[in-house]
């Protein structure tokens, strides 16, 4: 069942038209579903990778013996060294016993003299071309003719498929579609036919293009609608050529009552389902059953026939046609010719197909009415408005116009992208204009002819007084030529000598420049020196008072420190002075205590260096000795200062 979707079809505004149109419907898509080997019908099977014909006949026989008894097809007969039949690779032998016919497989076997009952026996090669039926009695019957006056029916018979190919099976009870693969089928199935997608019938369409050309007919006359005999030149000597076109709208193939379209770009398929609901895709589209395409008559004749009828397909291009000269009055009751040009495109070809009626397209429908909107908007206006009108390129009528036909235009699912006026004159104005200008020219004509003629007398009289006159001044001109060709000659040696001077001037003025460039670049390579000399002076004399300054901030700082020390030393020693002053017996409290304090030291130490002595004077000595120069690992004594524990 089709869905309800919008089509890629653009519409123009509707709720400005106040026309509501129907949704459009799109047609289903074409697909082929994949072959299922588990759920394959009985008269038929698809070969897989490596199998060959015999083995499809082996499985689609199996299947047939399970629902009836019937012989097996392939031959069992003895192989043999005997001569005989010689089956090779990639061939078939046929053997036709006891009204049966049989498949041999590659292999050797009993001649017929050793088993007369086996008869019209034949070895044919297997066929593998796309999309070509392969019939091993066909080939038989063409290779023997014993076989052929036997009219064999169908058997066992192979298709191949690319997948651009469908093929269309038959049996009893279904209709199937098979692409892209080998298939093998028993004589209960046939194959009505192949479609190729890429090798459909193509639909042609004739359009139309215009050209202006130029109008031969000088002299002539015709009669207008108005009854009146009137130059058959009117339209600035040119007329509009329509030059025909046949496009290719799309293809379609039919095949057992399946037909399958495939648009060109720009066109769509027109689907009629069981409900005769036109849908449109742009895609390929498959009817068959009690759905059909949208279809065109291709002759007029009054009795048709299917073979008459050919799939139509919607048409999105866009298009323009002008409409024929046409002969009218304005307000003043002035003749007029007019033409206008209107541009469209369909954008709901579905709507197009259902409402059209007898319009053959959508000009037809369009001119009608683009020939009431001429004729009444010159009715309305004069001549001189007309020509106003003309000079601001009729935007205001145009516009106007094309609202108006979009109006007529949606109702038939058609958009009216434009109109231009091409051709808009005033026939007698333009001759009165002519006449006056002709007049005119004649008068001008005229007065330059006697003036012409004055000129010329005058001429004539001067002629003959200025032939004298000419002549000497002609004497007068050779003598000046010679006279200015002996001075050219002059000139021409003073400057071929002031060149030859001026170019020993400036040879001597490039060897001068020369030596002042090479005087310049030494002095400037000395200055060059000079200054990079000077510059590292100047950088070796900045670096060494650099230097300087720093030591002396250097000095200055450890001197400020030394003394800061000093200070702080000789204020603690005051200190100190002045307690053990006051209190004899701390002193010796004190000297117990440092000594404590500097045992404790050397022991800590002498935990990760073993070189450090804990033992004084000669016995330390002694213990050295004794342990490999190694200081002993026993407590003793040392000496640890204050000033060095702070």
């Amino acid at each position: 069942m089709p869905s309800h979707k919008e089509t890629v079809a653009s519409a123009p505004n509707e709720e400005d038209l106040h026309v509501r149109l129907p949704d459009p419907l799109e047609a289903p898509s074409f697909h082929i579903d994949d072959w299922d080997p588990e759920n394959e019908p009985l008269g038929i099977t698809q070969l897989h990778s490596g199998e060959t014909f015999l083995d499809g006949v082996r499985r689609i026989s199996s299947r047939i013996r399970n629902n009836k008894k019937t012989k097996d097809p392939i031959s069992k007969g003895c192989r043999s060294i005997l001569p005989g039949m010689r089956v090779a690779e990639d061939q078939i032998g046929i053997v036709f016993k006891n009204g049966d016919v049989h498949l041999r497989p590659p292999g050797a076997y009993r001649s017929i003299a050793l088993n007369p009952w086996k008869k019209c026996q034949v070895v044919i090669p297997l066929e593998r071309v796309a999309g070509v039926e392969f019939d091993p009695l066909k080939k038989a019957a063409l290779m023997s003719r014993r076989i052929a006056r036997l009219h064999l029916g169908q058997s066992y018979r192979q298709i191949v498929l690319q997948p651009q190919q469908i093929g269309v099976f038959e049996d009893q009870v279904m209709t199937l579609l098979a692409t892209r693969g080998t298939y093998v089928y028993a004589s209960e199935t046939e194959l009505r036919g192949v479609i190729d997608l890429n090798h459909m019938t193509p639909v042609i369409v004739e359009r139309e293009t215009e050209d202006t050309a130029d109008v031969n007919a000088v002299g002539t006359t015709r009669i207008d609608q108005h009854g009146r005999v009137v130059p058959a030149q009117q339209g600035h000597g040119t007329s509009i050529l329509a030059t025909k076109r046949f496009l290719p709208s799309g293809y379609t193939a039919t095949v057992a009552g399946i037909t399958i379209a495939r648009p060109e770009k720009g066109f769509v398929v027109l689907h009629k389902d069981s409900k005769n609901r036109i849908s449109m895709t742009e895609g390929i589209c498959i009817a068959s059953g009690k759905e059909d395409f949208v279809r065109r008559t291709k002759t007029d004749a009054r009795s048709l026939t299917m073979d008459d009828l050919e799939v139509e397909f919607g048409d999105l291009n866009h298009y323009a046609k002008s409409t024929p000269m046409l002969e009218l009055k304005s307000k003043d009751n002035i003749d007029a010719l007019c033409r206008a040009q209107i541009k469209w495109k369909q954008f709901r070809p579905d709507i197009w197909v259902a409402n059209r009626g007898a319009f053959t397209d959508p000009f037809d429908m369009l001119e009608e009415k683009c020939a009431n909107m001429m004729r009444d908007w010159l009715l309305s206006v004069s001549h001189v408005e007309a020509l106003q009108e003309k000079s601001h390129g009729f935007t205001k009528v145009e516009y106007q116009w094309t609202t108006e036909l979009n109006g007529t235009g949606l109702e038939y699912g058609v958009q009216v992208l434009g109109i231009e006026i091409t051709i808009l004159r005033f026939p007698h104005i333009d001759k009165q204009d002519e006449q006056v200008a002709l007049q005119l020219a004649e008068t001008n004509l005229l007065v330059e002819m006697s003036r012409h003629n004055a000129r010329k007398e005058q001429e004539s009289s001067k002629l003959n007084q200025a032939t004298h006159i000419r002549m000497q001044e002609d004497r007068d001109r050779e003598a000046e030529a010679e006279e200015r060709k002996q001075e050219v000659q002059r000139r021409k040696d003073t400057a071929e000598a002031e060149t030859t001077t001026k170019k020993l001037q400036m040879d001597t003025k490039v060897i001068e420049a020369r030596m002042a460039l090479a005087l310049a670049e030494e002095k400037r390579d000395k200055q060059v020196a000079i200054a990079k000399a000077a510059a590292e002076a100047e950088a070796e004399r900045l670096r060494a008072l650099g230097k300087r300054d720093a030591a002396q901030l250097s000095a200055e700082g450890e001197i400020a420190a030394t003394k800061e020390k000093n200070n702080a030393q000789l204020q603690f020693l005051r200190e100190q002075a002045a307690l053990l002053r006051e209190n004899p017996g701390l002193l010796e409290l004190l000297k117990i205590q440092n000594d404590l304090l500097k045992t404790e030291a050397l022991a800590t130490a002498a935990k990760t260096n073993p070189n450090v002595v804990l033992l004084t004077g000669q016995e330390g000595l002694e213990a050295r000795r004794m342990n490999k120069g190694h200081a002993p690992q026993v407590p003793g004594a040392a000496i640890l200062t204050t000033a060095d524990r702070q």
